[in-house]
């Protein structure tokens, strides 16, 4: 298998794994489908492998116009007519492309019943096209539905803006006020799935990874208390705000960085019992 194909199965794998999530709310937004309720059905139809139909020609109209001219032959009064002959028209059309006539010449004695024509509904009309990359980042960044937020990535980034990009949607994200870090981190997950269409999904990881711990830091009740009592014990030693949020800054570069805690110690200033209780605490946000 070529690698194109892999990779083209790959991506098929993935929206497919994330189509729920993603692109169901994108449809409903950009279509204003109203969708109450919806179960998945079997993507793979069982079909026969073989039609044949009783005559079909090509003809050329007055007009030079070329079409396929079908005919059936029917003795019995078939009410599921019209969608055989809707499969053969989806057959011939798709081999031949030009216009088609379909003709029933009914044999039988009893009452005909069976429908000519499709319902409104059931009439094939051509299909609806959203292209992701041509649609406005910013409609999509001002969603109420972070689905829909997170798609921004695939409009016409480029890797120069990347890191913006992503910046504004995490800030979009945060504007939903999300119930917590592990939501917020969910949906960056989806976004580094994205990111392989573009082709810049370890660049991706390498920002999102650094986005979502501060993300968790800044967030975390915990943390919160834990700079407030680091503050309040900071001036009893003779240190302002700014210099313990100094400090606490180094030790999460550190963390980040994989450093001993009495590294992180050395080079932040604080204890190690300071350091390893803001390790903990950065390891119990994972």
């Amino acid at each position: 298998m070529s690698k194109k194909k892999q990779d083209g199965n790959l991506y098929d794998r993935i929206f497919k794994e994330n189509a729920e999530a993603i692109f169901l709310p994108l449809i409903q937004e950009r279509l204003n489908l109203k969708i109450k309720q919806y179960k998945e059905l079997p993507t793979k139809l069982s079909k026969t492998l073989e039609r044949e139909m009783d005559f079909v020609y090509e003809i050329i109209k007055e007009n030079n116009q070329k079409e396929i001219l079908h005919i059936e032959f029917q003795t019995v009064n078939d009410k599921s007519m019209k969608y055989r002959i809707g499969e053969y028209h989806a057959l011939l059309l798709t081999k031949y492309k030009v216009p088609i006539q379909h003709v029933v010449i009914y044999l039988g004695k009893s009452k005909i019943n069976m429908q000519k024509e499709l319902k409104e509904g059931e009439i094939y009309k051509g299909f609806s096209l959203i292209n992701l990359h041509q649609l406005n980042s910013q409609e999509l960044l001002n969603s109420q539905i972070p689905e829909v937020i997170i798609l921004a990535l695939l409009t016409h980034t480029k890797k120069e803006k990347l890191e913006a990009t992503l910046r504004l949607i995490v800030q979009q994200l945060k504007r939903l006020e999300l119930n917590n870090g592990v939501i917020l981190k969910k949906y960056l997950d989806q976004l580094t799935i994205l990111a392989r269409m573009r082709k810049f999904e370890e660049e991706t990881k390498k920002i999102l990874e650094e986005m979502i711990i501060q993300y968790d830091i800044e967030e975390d009740y915990f943390y919160k208390q834990g700079i407030e009592k680091g503050i309040e014990k900071g001036k009893e030693e003779g240190l302002i705000e700014g210099e313990y949020n100094k400090a606490y800054n180094v030790v999460l570069k550190c963390f980040k960085m994989n450093l001993p805690i009495k590294d992180a110690s050395f080079l932040s200033g604080l204890s190690i019992k300071e350091v390893q209780s803001i390790y903990d605490n950065l390891n119990s946000l994972k």
